[in-house]
């Protein structure tokens, strides 16, 4: 199995997140991504790849150009330890008219969650490329691939960056494996990946499912609900699962099981699974109750789809057990 992976983020450390008033320790950490390598790296199963090629992903295809050049301009004037929180207006038009980048940038922000740094844009260009890159082996003839892009992506939408998030891989990778025909997101990070649903809201080539904290307990808290179902032609193609806090095993595996028949209803030709460890019980961010082992369990229920695969890694921040749960759930993807 090829997994894809660039070495630009080992040098991307935000130092804090402005989260619900209070300047905390940024969750994102460098280890994330070393934790996973290290246990996937003895394993015959795993075949790393080079680093993709730069700017394959083309994030304005996706995104709004004037969000991709708004960040370009703001990190391409940062100092090398600056870290820059937009201000928060959105969706106030009137900010796109300011000569300034500092102060456009802050119609393309939901919250105060993740600060822009001097490198922040090439290294989203890399996270995106690395997942795009994931999504053409597939188009190759892969049956399964990984990419473990940094930062995640499932919070950025068309035109706005969250949670962590700058460009959205997953939906990147969706987008070029389009050329198969329909493709299936299923989300099974920790929060409601409302920048993925934000961009596929109103089409009918992609389905997105999510299962995940309901949103009055947790974030994105704007997103997330039974009821938001889709609009236009991708009515019925949006499909939220919340549940609350504190789920364990069983419930979890009921709601998985639905979302696997919304999966077989659609009939995709693939599916990207947006994949996030922060459902662990550890987890410092995360308030469900799954377990190391249980990601073998989702692993063998997705495999049962029978679809090529492309797994995009998404959040988890108990950083000592994300390696043990990348291999369970490739313990359970291959049969």
């Amino acid at each position: 199995m090829k997994v894809f992976y660039h070495s630009l983020e080992q040098n991307y450390a935000p130092r804090h997140s402005f989260f619900n008033g209070v300047l905390v320790p940024y969750p994102d950490v460098p280890g994330r991504t070393r934790n996973i390598l290290a246990a996937i790296e003895g394993d015959a199963r795993f075949e790393m790849q080079p680093p993709p090629a730069p700017h394959s992903a083309a994030p304005e295809a996706l995104h709004g150009p004037g969000f991709v050049e708004a960040m370009e301009a703001v990190c391409g004037r940062l100092r090398e330890d600056e870290q820059f929180f937009p201000f928060l207006a959105r969706p106030a038009a009137l900010l796109l008219k300011s000569a300034y980048p500092r102060i456009r940038m802050g119609y393309y922000t939901v919250d105060g969650s993740t600060p822009l740094l001097a490198q922040s844009y090439q290294v989203a260009l890399a996270a995106a490329d690395t997942a795009t890159a994931g999504a053409q082996a597939l188009l190759e003839g892969e049956r399964l691939a990984y990419a473990i892009p940094r930062p995640p992506g499932h919070h950025a939408g068309r035109e706005f960056f969250a949670g962590y998030c700058l460009f959205n891989n997953a939906a990147l990778a969706a987008v070029r494996l389009g050329e198969m025909g329909k493709v299936a997101i299923l989300d099974v990070d920790f929060h409601h990946g409302n920048g993925s649903q934000d961009i596929f809201y109103d089409r009918d080539d992609v389905l997105y499912v999510s299962l995940h904290c309901r949103p009055e307990e947790a974030y994105p808290y704007i997103a997330g609900s039974r009821e938001e179902g889709g609009a236009g032609k991708g009515r019925g193609c949006n499909v939220n699962l919340p549940l609350p806090a504190g789920t364990a095993w069983e419930d979890y595996e009921a709601a998985l099981q639905t979302a696997l028949e919304h999966v077989r209803r659609f009939a995709p030709q693939a599916v990207v699974l947006s994949a996030g460890f922060d459902t662990l019980a550890q987890d410092p961010i995360g308030l469900f109750s799954l377990e190391i082992d249980h990601m073998q369990r989702i692993g063998r229920m997705i495999a049962g789809l029978g679809l090529p695969l492309l797994v995009v890694q998404e959040g988890g921040y108990h950083v000592p057990s994300l390696g043990a749960c990348a291999l369970k759930l490739f313990d359970g993807l291959i049969q």
